[in-house]
Formats: structure tokens, C-alpha cells, sequence
């Protein structure tokens, strides 16, 4: 197949495009850059600005499947240019495809869009599957049901459209684990608050086999492991891993609220989401549990 993906640059598509290539797809990738190498030199990257409206409408020849990752990272303060940034990369990003598939005499037959488990409340007893009609009224929240809505809209133009709602992904190199491994591993790791909230994590290993698995599985899909923690849980794993002691209390919200504003509710938001439905279809996880996932992901620290 031919795939054609936004947000390759990004944590998850660094992965997936490799695996994509290996396994004999070819892939192109769309780059706010006009360098048409921008990604690499094996790689075909077309210009497209979602804020400006722009796409080069020769990126959509031949392409048979569209993987869209892009956004801008929710991780950061959000202030009132940020939270503009958030919600256009991806509202704004998903639209402008919509549009040029729907002015386009195009092959696409699959549309597949990264997601965010944030469209559901938080709730530390709900346990949230695909099927649930509630929907977050925080900002994260209504970014992301706008967002869906821009991808359910192309069922007009695209046979099958998919989407997977990523959770708490951790990585070595990014996403959500490095943040908190860093001072775990000196000894001074700390959970937020009272450290209840759920976390409904997955291993960035079996995020991307997911996006493959999806590839021949169509359908809307919690990107999460089987075995969500808590906060405290997780913190304890991690320090356990690194065989530090965990001594210090929960980091109090006031705190958090003062640092980093309105994007430290994120730290406390408790969504216990079930992977279920991607099992019942016949997805693997190679990572079941959190000691599993920091043994892969912490090797060198747990041997010490």
C-alpha cells in the first residue's frame, strides 16, 4: 500500500514509518517544511501548512491509506497562543485533508487519526471503552470531540476512517515517561496530588504495532495497555526500577496550578480507559503490565 502520513517527525511516526517500510509499504510523509527531502532522502515529503490552509495536492497521488498524527504537543503551558497552536494543528490539520480529499479525484480507501483518551471525563470510578457517548467539557476535551467530528466527516469521501485514543505513552526517549524517570532515578520521585488518578498508559512499542494492526482492522480503538495504574503506582514502579527508595510525598496541586498554569489539570485527570475492544479483535500487547513496559523501557537502570 501506498501511505501517506502527517506528524511523521513526531514521537510515534519516527516508529511507525520504518515499520511501515519494512514491511513493504510505501510511505510518504507531509512536512511543514517546502524541502521536498525534508524527512529523508528515501522518503517523498510534500509542503502542507495547516494554519495557512496550504497542501500540495500532488502529495494525495497514489495514495491508498492516510496515517494522521499531527499536533501540536498538549505538553506545555497553555497560554492563549498555545492553546491556538493545540487545537488548529489538529482540527484545522484534519480539515484541510478532508477538504483536498473531497476536491480531489483521489484512491484513498482508509483514513486513520491519532486520538486522545482526553475525550472522555475524568472519573476515578468510569471505566471508559469506545462505545461511551461522555464527553470531557475541559479544553483537552473539547479539542479533541472537535477533532473526531473533522474525522467522522470524511465517511463522505473515504470508505473506512479509524481512530486510536492515545493515552499515557511512554518511550525512551519521549512522551511521558521521561519527565518522571529523571528524578525517580535520583531519588526524589513524587506523584501528583494524592496519586489516585488513574493512569491508562501504553508502551510506544505496541502504540505503533496498534496504528498497524488497524492498517487491515478498521475502527475507533483506545490506544492504552490492559493494566492502567495509578499515578502513585507508577511512580513507585519507576523508582523501583531504578532500585531508589521513594520517600517523598505527593507534590500538592496548588503548586503545580502556580508552575505551569492551566495545562497541570492534565497531571491530576484520572481516565481508567479499557483496551478491550482491540483485544476482543485480535491485537497482541506485548506489554500487559507496567513492570513489563519500565523493564523494557529502563534496562540499563534496572540492573544497577
Amino acid at each position: 500500500m501506498h501511505i501517506l502520513i502527517a506528524g511523521a517527525s513526531g514521537l510515534i511516526g519516527q516508529r511507525l514509518t520504518p515499520i511501515l517500510q519494512h514491511a513493504g509499504h510505501q510511505v510518504s510523509v507531509l512536512s511543514t517544511q517546502k524541502n521536498p527531502n525534508a524527512f529523508s532522502s528515501s522518503i517523498s515529503s510534500f509542503y502542507w501548512s495547516p494554519e495557512k490552509g496550504q497542501i500540495d495536492v500532488n502529495a494525495l497521488n497514489g495514495v491508498d491509506v492516510i496515517i494522521n498524527l499531527a499536533g501540536a504537543t498538549v505538553s506545555q503551558r497553555w497560554t492563549a497562543k498555545n492553546k491556538k497552536a493545540i487545537f488548529e494543528s489538529r482540527v484545522l490539520g484534519t480539515r484541510l485533508l478532508a477538504e483536498s480529499l473531497r476536491n480531489s479525484n483521489h484512491s484513498v480507501s482508509h483514513f486513520i487519526s491519532a486520538s486522545a483518551i482526553g475525550i472522555y471525563p475524568p472519573h476515578a470510578d468510569t471505566i471508559y471503552s469506545e462505545t461511551s457517548t461522555s464527553i470531557s467539557p475541559n479544553f483537552l476535551g473539547q479539542v479533541v470531540y472537535a477533532w473526531e467530528n473533522e474525522v467522522d466527516s470524511l465517511t463522505d469521501v473515504v470508505p473506512r476512517c479509524s481512530k486510536i485514543r492515545i493515552g499515557l505513552v511512554l518511550a525512551k526517549d519521549g512522551g511521558a515517561l521521561i519527565p518522571l524517570a529523571i528524578p525517580a532515578s535520583l531519588g526524589f520521585g513524587a506523584w501528583f496530588g494524592s496519586g489516585k488518578q488513574w493512569q491508562s498508559w501504553v508502551h510506544i512499542d505496541d502504540l505503533v504495532r496498534l496504528f498497524v494492526f488497524v492498517l487491515d482492522h478498521p475502527g475507533c480503538y483506545n490506544g492504552v495497555a490492559p493494566n492502567p495504574v495509578s499515578q502513585k503506582y507508577l511512580v513507585k514502579a519507576i523508582a523501583k526500577t531504578y532500585s531508589r527508595p521513594q520517600w517523598l510525598p505527593g507534590i500538592p496541586k496548588v503548586i503545580l496550578q502556580v508552575a505551569m498554569g492551566a495545562m497541570s489539570k492534565l497531571l491530576f485527570d484520572s481516565i481508567h480507559a479499557s483496551s478491550a475492544y482491540a483485544v476482543k479483535k485480535g491485537f497482541t500487547f506485548k506489554y500487559n503490565t507496567i513492570q513489563e513496559a519500565l523493564k523494557d523501557l529502563l534496562p540499563l537502570r534496572a540492573k544497577k
